[in-house]
């Protein structure tokens, strides 16, 4: 269990790096409540200059074993994210916010070798 949590902070990490590189802005990063947990929260102006909240889902592996990261985000977990944004945005007070769902995949190889997908509007 130990090497998961180790696993999944590597691939949080390695999102938000490359997140902050395309011109995103990080504003949290395990955003906990009571209605579960979203791994990173960040904006960006989009071309109309309006900002969007996207909340992104990290899903990290060391092979495709049992398919890609970004199957294990499953109805359940879908539903629990859609309700933490909800939290946050009204625990923000933030008016008509423009909100987007991603999720990035994050694929270790050997030799420190990496892949990044980033779903945009995964659902």
């Amino acid at each position: 269990m130990h090497n998961k949590k180790i696993i999944g902070k590597i691939g949080e990490d390695m999102a938000c790096e490359y997140l902050y590189q395309e011109g995103y802005e990080i504003l949290e990063r395990n955003f906990r409540c009571r209605l579960g947990e979203i791994d990173i929260i960040a904006t960006k102006n989009n071309k109309k200059a309006e900002k969007k909240l996207i909340f992104v889902e990290v899903k990290t592996r060391t092979n495709l074993n049992y398919g890609r990261p970004s199957e294990a985000i499953n109805n359940i977990k879908k539903q629990h994210i859609l309700k933490v944004a909800k939290y946050y945005i009204l625990k923000n007070k933030i008016k008509n916010p423009i909100v987007r769902f991603d999720a990035i995949e994050v694929l270790l190889g050997k030799q420190k070798t990496c892949s990044i997908n980033h779903i945009k509007q995964a659902f």
